[in-house]
């Protein structure tokens, strides 16, 4: 009997003019070498969902947030969608569809059920028109397009008075998100919020260093509860977190707190580390898009589900702590090599973090090519059987859902 791999689906967050992050995009995953052959394409999202029985799974994956999801003519044709709650996703008609009377009726059924529908890749073709009465998103691809043509489509759309929304894809830089904001389009899917510009002199606020000497105390090979308590003590929001940790960890919930050295011992020393890790960072990044925030838990969690399965699973509390920290220069807006060279931190993730090099650094790529929807190919060098990174990407998105 053959053996089919386990597909997966991985997103990409879409997010609107304050950088708050509306939706995710859900994008196809089959294998670390091929994610666009023609059998198992990103485009075949819908299907895999559907046929992987995940529907269920959707709020998981998008924190409660829409989903948007490609379809296909033949999905639509099949009414597909129906079998998701319009309150969960975005319908994305493809640019390769056929626009038939059977299609455009379909669509504008479920636009009249309420389903939100986006056309996905908007190549300005006159066959559109058809669709327009029942589209609420146009998704354009800048790098496909020119800025005159999205300034254009901006200008008709005001001038129709439509509350068709734009978002713009393949944003990469800090420029880009700008022109295209002050041309006054809605939403933006890229990279730009992982490259905030790094000024030189920028230095780091005092409230921030105290954060990270805090981050800091609980990676100290010998954890000194008592230094940790005496600053836990001083923040309410610290103590109030420490106090829910302790009551999610007691089974009865009968354990009775007389102090914070009492509790933080209580919890042990794996779950203080983390969670200090986690409200420090989630300080840290209030300046900047939430999504920068979650992707770093996402992926500290995945490094140490990933390397827990393997043999090295010794490396796991440095693998968190190489994720949680692989945003931090875009964070503080500070180098990478001048907040490592700052921290004392271990040689394995100076390596992983500035030299791009070594164990944790080979960790790291793959965990990031789920946040690249367009890359090709990434070598697995240490042989990861693909189930397991699935796996753990997926129990990566549920643990940020039951902590968030």
């Amino acid at each position: 009997m053959e053996t089919h791999l386990n597909t997966f689906i991985a997103r990409q967050a879409i997010l609107n003019t304050d950088l708050d992050t509306i939706g995710y995009e859900l994008l196809f995953r089959d294998s670390l070498d091929n994610i666009f052959n023609e059998l198992s394409s990103e485009k075949a999202t819908a299907k895999v969902i559907l046929e992987n029985h995940i529907l269920g799974d959707l709020s998981s994956i998008c924190f409660d947030k829409k989903a948007f999801i490609n379809f296909d003519e033949v999905t639509l044709l099949q009414n597909s969608p129906l079998l998701f709650s319009p309150k969960s996703i975005v319908v994305e008609l493809l640019e390769t569809i056929n626009v038939t009377d059977e299609l455009v009726f379909n669509v504008s059924q479920l636009h009249k059920k309420g389903y939100v529908v986006a056309l996905d890749d908007y190549d300005f073709s006159i066959k559109w028109e058809r669709i327009f009465p029942y589209v609420s998103i146009i998704k354009i691809d800048i790098e496909q397009v020119s800025f005159n043509q999205v300034a254009a489509l901006k200008k008709r759309l005001l001038a129709a008075k439509s509350n068709i929304k734009i978002v713009a894809e393949r944003i990469e830089t800090q420029e880009q998100y700008q022109a295209f904001k002050t041309l006054g389009i809605d939403y933006f899917q890229g990279y730009f919020f992982h490259r905030p510009e790094i000024k030189s002199g920028t230095c780091v606020p005092p409230l921030k260093l105290n954060l990270i000497q805090l981050f800091l105390e609980v990676f100290k090979p010998n954890l000194d509860f008592t230094q940790l308590a005496k600053i836990i003590s001083h923040d309410v929001t610290l103590v109030n977190g420490i106090l829910k940790l302790v009551n999610n960890a007691s089974e009865c919930g009968n354990i009775e707190i007389t102090s914070i050295k009492q509790a933080i011992t209580y919890l042990g020393t794996n779950k203080i580390k983390q969670y200090v890790a986690i409200i420090s960072m989630s300080t840290l990044s209030l300046d900047h898009p939430s999504e920068l925030f979650i992707e770093s838990l996402i992926r500290a969690k995945m490094m140490e589900l990933i390397s827990e399965e393997l043999s090295f699973s010794n490396l796991s509390e440095m693998a968190f702590l190489t994720g949680l920290l692989s945003h931090i220069d875009a964070i503080l807006n500070v180098p990478m090599k001048e907040i490592v060279m700052n921290m004392p931190l271990s040689k394995e993730i100076g390596l992983a973090l500035v030299n791009q090099d070594g164990v944790l650094y080979e960790l790291l790529a793959l965990v990031k090519y789920y946040e690249i929807p367009d890359k090709k190919h990434i070598e697995n060098r240490m042989n990861i059987p693909e189930s397991t990174i699935f796996n753990c990407y997926h129990n990566a998105l549920k643990w940020w859902g039951s902590i968030a």
